[in-house]
């Protein structure tokens, strides 16, 4: 997916107004792309989309992401709090 300029702005803005850990995950981590686990050793089709971002009392930062399956669709779709970003990697 590619952003509008408008699009662009609004994400900067949203950025500029969060603490800077969280600013690095959600540079790292953005919401218009999807992700795999890279915990799974076997691709299965699971796809995470961030949907927030969350700052813990230790100052590290987990991801809320909504799981689907693009290979097996009535799995359904859910929301998967706590993950940690480093156990996410840009799918293909």
């Amino acid at each position: 997916m590619e952003l509008t300029t408008e699009q662009k702005q609004e994400w900067e803005s949203w950025l500029n107004e969060r603490p800077e850990n969280v600013r690095k995950v959600a540079e790292k981590i953005v919401p218009w792309k999807k992700y795999i686990d890279v915990r799974i050793e076997v691709d299965c089709g699971n796809r995470y989309s961030p949907v927030s971002y969350e700052e813990n009392e230790d100052g590290s930062v987990t991801v809320t992401c909504t799981k689907s399956n693009e290979e097996f669709p009535v799995f359904g779709c859910y929301n998967v709090f706590g993950m940690n970003p480093d156990n996410l990697q840009e799918a293909n």
